[in-house]
């Protein structure tokens, strides 16, 4: 496996990022819960999708760079 280098300002920009995004996913399964329209809920399903996607290529970026995953999915 190829590794770069990470500058250190940009592994903290990629653990703030990863941050945000685990928020922004526990927020809409939070809110995923106390919905009954189904439109909605397939808008925070979009969501979450989307943040789970988000989380695993920053932790790619993470991994290729060689520093171990930060995000729980």
């Amino acid at each position: 496996m190829h590794h770069w280098r990470m500058t250190e300002m940009e592994k903290l920009h990629i653990i703030e990022q990863l941050r945000a995004e685990e928020l922004c996913t526990k927020k809409a399964r939070f809110y995923l819960t106390q919905t009954r329209d189904p439109a909605i809920q397939g808008l925070l399903q979009q969501c979450i999708d989307k943040g789970q996607r988000h989380i695993s290529t920053l932790n790619n970026l993470l991994q290729d760079a060689g520093l171990p995953q930060m995000a729980r999915h």
